[in-house]
């Protein structure tokens, strides 16, 4: 079987390259001599020079077109609806971005490259979200309280049928929150990132939103991540799932006073609602990540100040930007 930590070019595929952990992996791949095909919905790739396919992954006929003519060696299988709050409110087509999404890949994995390595990532919020008076581990409890966590559960079984039944190497993620440059504003760091650097480049009036600031949170860096999933590729092993966390836990109220220092103008906090049940509805959790500092030699290495600043610079930039 191919082993690609001895192959000197590896062809990588990567299913939602132009969502925000995709542009990372992409750039971390390419530096790592990949070779990167890229795979999303949109007309165009956001990560120039690549090569790139334009398609839904629910298209099953499409994926094994882009399957023969690349024959990747590896892929990543990020596509997905990947905001608790989306599959919320389209719940219908969000399983089936997620589920037969999931399944066309591994249809074409079997019948063309079988002998390829595929990671599918998964999602914290398998856990049962009350079960943690301590960090969970790959063996904890799964009881997923949202429409989210309910797909991202049944992908991990379909995956471990796959493995099962066609002997194919898949390994897979519980990963939990990350955030770093290009995040959507869907979630929690980088909208309130983008709100204060609104306020700061005059764009909006000095005060900013927010909903339960008293949630504790694992972090991670997505460029920490994107790293975990080549090394997951490189050194795991096929039908395992490894918890990609950070292992301790930030509270809201401190990113929330991080970014307000960031800024030089005086903001007051207007708590919604709205939002704060919201959150209530994903409550967080810390995990263990023993498992992957064991098997994989995985450890995150970027500080949660350094997340935040390059977040809210990045936003910055975008404020300068007159499209």
């Amino acid at each position: 079987m191919l082993t690609t930590h001895h192959v000197p070019f590896i062809t990588s595929l990567i299913t939602g390259v132009n969502g925000f952990v995709g542009v990372h992996l992409a750039e971390h791949l390419a530096s790592r001599r990949r070779t990167v095909i890229g795979l999303d919905i949109q007309d165009r790739c956001v990560i120039e020079g690549g090569h790139y396919f334009q398609g839904d992954v629910r298209d099953s006929r499409f994926i094994s077109e882009v399957f023969k003519k690349t024959r990747p060696q590896e892929i990543y299988h990020l596509a997905a609806v990947s905001s608790p709050n989306k599959f919320a409110s389209a719940p219908f087509d969000s399983f089936q971005i997620n589920l037969m999404g999931t399944i066309s890949q591994l249809e074409a994995m079997k019948t063309i490259c079988p002998h390829s390595i595929m990671l599918v990532v998964g999602s914290a919020k398998q856990y049962q979200p009350l079960a943690a008076s301590r960090n969970l581990s790959e063996n904890s409890p799964l009881d997923p309280a949202s429409y989210y966590g309910v797909s991202k559960n049944a992908i991990e079984m379909i995956t471990k049928f796959y493995v099962h039944k066609h002997s194919l190497d898949i390994r897979l993620t519980r990963s939990f929150n990350h955030t770093g440059p290009n995040q959507s504003v869907d979630f929690v760091c980088s909208e309130w990132a983008h709100q204060i650097a609104r306020i700061e480049s005059l764009k909006a009036p000095p005060q900013i939103s927010v909903g339960n600031t008293e949630e504790v949170i694992d972090f991670c860096d997505v460029r920490d991540v994107v790293e975990a999933y080549r090394l997951i590729c490189e050194k795991g092993s096929s039908g395992e799932v490894y918890n990609v966390c950070s292992g301790k836990g930030t509270s809201l109220r401190y990113v929330l006073e991080y970014l307000l220092g960031k800024s030089s103008l005086k903001s007051s906090i207007i708590v919604k609602r709205d939002k704060t049940d919201k959150q209530a509805l994903n409550a967080a959790i810390l995990g263990d990540n023993q498992k992957i500092r064991k098997e994989i030699g995985w450890s995150p290495n970027i500080p949660i100040e350094k997340t935040l600043d390059d977040l809210y610079c990045w936003w910055l930039d975008k404020m300068k930007d007159p499209r």
